[in-house]
């Protein structure tokens, strides 16, 4: 019976050397920002909303659910995206500075009457991840969403996005319209805890976690930043998991090929202790 050992062992050799080549050109692909939190990594930047909304997130579609998502902006425009926690309280990331309101309750900027503006009041910028809370003037009439603090977390494989960003792969087109994803994508690492998680996506070990993937083509986008990564409980009820940060480091693309998302449910102590709102969850 003819050996073919050696020919597999240059197959797997040809393999790995593949599987390097992609890393190499997905780093060559990503584009730096004065806002990068890693040398080499794309984040979620904010982009400031063109002079007319353009008719997905990548692969998504316009939503009207998920009132909590919301608009982040100031007197120029609105440019980022959050999720209203409390009612008072809206988390988005930190590198979306500079905000003075926020929209929530509608899903088209374009259209303020069909939602609820309200201004911010101070914020507060977490120490160690790309995390800020934004104080509202005062509470919104929407229901806040509860953060995954329990079980479903550790059992959950995929998450839906939200967010009111752009919607090609470039990140240059269509913000202003609130979208969700098509179908939810995969978690890919919950907590960034592999040995090797840091270096292939980007990510920052038991603070953070990726979701989606290289050619996966569904994934937020520019003018996401902040916006929820959502998973589901038991009942079926969505709760807020991931604030969204950045595209991971092996990206082909500036959006389409996976993101780095903040672990809200590990920031819950630091909020509650910065602005003494108790917080709903899961576990609560």
């Amino acid at each position: 019976m003819p050996d073919f050992s050696s020919i597999v062992e240059k197959l797997e050799g040809l393999q790995q050397q593949l599987e390097q080549l992609k890393d190499d050109l997905g780093q060559l692909a990503a584009q730096p920002s004065l806002d990068a939190l890693t040398p080499g990594l794309t984040p979620r930047i904010p982009v400031f909303v063109p002079s007319e909304a353009l008719a997905e997130i990548v692969d998504g579609q316009e939503t009207l659910e998920f009132p909590d998502c919301c608009a982040i902006g100031n007197a120029i425009g609105f440019y980022c995206t959050g999720t209203l926690i409390a009612p008072n309280l809206v988390v988005t990331a930190d590198h979306c500075k500079e905000a003075t309101r926020v929209f929530l309750n509608g899903n088209d900027i374009s259209k303020p009457n069909e939602g609820e503006t309200i201004a911010v009041l101070h914020q507060l910028e977490h120490p160690e991840v790309d995390l800020r809370i934004l104080v509202l003037e005062r509470p919104a009439t929407v229901k806040p969403r509860p953060i995954a603090q329990g079980a479903e977390i550790q059992q959950t494989k995929s998450a839906m996005v939200v967010g009111f960003g752009t919607i090609n792969t470039e990140g240059t087109v269509g913000y202003g319209i609130k979208r969700k994803l098509a179908k939810e994508i995969p978690i890919t690492s919950i907590s960034c805890s592999d040995p090797t998680d840091p270096k292939k996506y980007g990510c920052l070990p038991g603070r953070e976690l990726v979701a989606g993937h290289r050619g996966l083509r569904a994934d937020t986008c520019r003018g996401d930043s902040g916006g929820p990564l959502y998973i589901k409980n038991a009942s079926g009820e969505y709760l807020l998991l991931g604030a969204t940060s950045r595209g991971v480091k092996n990206g082909f693309t500036t959006c389409g090929d996976g993101g780095v998302y903040v672990r809200v449910d590990l920031c819950v102590d630091w909020i509650e202790q910065e602005t003494g709102v108790k917080l709903g969850g899961s576990s609560t």
